[in-house]
C-alpha cells in the first residue's frame, strides 16, 4: 500500500511510459488502487487482442497504450479505460440514432473522422479519444462547445495524470486533492486539469 503524509510521498509513475521504472511505480499505483477497492488486478492484454481490435478499427493503437495494455492489462487507474468490445470510432456511436447525438460544431466535425473512444471519464458521458494519425488525446466533454478538445500529445500524460488523481483516495488527509492537483498542473497546466477535473 502506497501511505501518503505529504506532497512528496504522491508517486508519479513515469515521465513517459518505457522509463526505466515506470512499470514498478506504475503497478505500485495499480495495486493500490485494487486493493483499496478490493478489486482483483486485471491480466494483461496480449499482442493478439490488440492485433484484433487494430484490425477491427482499421488503424493502429498509441505505441504506448499498447505497451500499458500489455503489462497492466485494462487496468483501473482512477477512470475507467474501456473494454476493448467498447473502443470504436466516436463518429459511429450516434449513427444509428443521431438525433440523440451531440450537436456537434464545425470544429468538431473537423475532427470527428479521426477520433477513437478508449477511456470514460468516471461514466459521465465524457470520453478520452485517441485520434488514429496524430495518437494525441482529445476530450470529448458533453456539456461544452466545441465538445472536442485536444488535451495532450501523447496518451503517457492522461495515463500519468490519472495514475497521480487516483492517489487522493490513499489518505483521508483533506490536502490530498490540492496535492495531486499542484502536482499534475506542473506536469500539464492549468487550464488542462481544470477542464477535466472541474
Amino acid at each position: 500500500m502506497i501511505e501518503i503524509h505529504k506532497k512528496d510521498d504522491i508517486l508519479i509513475p513515469f515521465n513517459k511510459i518505457g522509463d526505466p521504472d515506470w512499470k514498478i511505480n506504475t503497478k505500485k499505483i495499480i495495486e493500490a488502487i485494487a486493493d483499496n477497492f478490493g478489486d482483483d488486478l486485471k491480466k494483461p492484454v496480449s499482442k493478439e487482442e490488440i492485433l484484433a481490435l487494430e484490425t477491427k478499427l482499421g488503424t493502429a493503437l498509441p505505441e504506448n497504450l499498447k505497451l500499458f495494455y500489455e503489462t497492466f492489462g485494462i487496468a483501473d487507474i482512477g477512470e475507467q479505460l474501456q473494454d476493448f468490445e467498447e473502443v470504436d470510432w466516436i463518429k459511429d456511436i450516434w449513427s444509428d440514432a443521431p438525433q440523440y447525438g451531440p450537436d456537434f460544431t464545425e470544429e468538431d466535425k473537423l475532427l470527428l473522422p479521426y477520433l477513437i473512444s478508449f477511456s470514460d471519464y468516471l461514466g459521465n458521458g465524457n470520453m478520452f479519444c485517441f485520434h488514429s494519425e496524430t495518437k494525441e488525446i482529445y476530450y470529448y466533454d458533453h456539456d461544452d462547445k466545441p465538445y472536442l478538445t485536444k488535451f495532450f500529445d501523447t496518451v503517457d500524460d492522461y495515463l500519468k495524470g490519472c495514475l497521480i488523481f487516483a492517489q487522493n483516495d490513499f489518505s483521508d488527509d483533506k490536502e490530498i486533492d490540492n496535492w495531486t492537483e499542484e502536482i499534475v498542473i506542473d506536469l500539464l497546466d492549468e487550464k488542462t486539469v481544470k477542464k477535466w477535473r472541474y
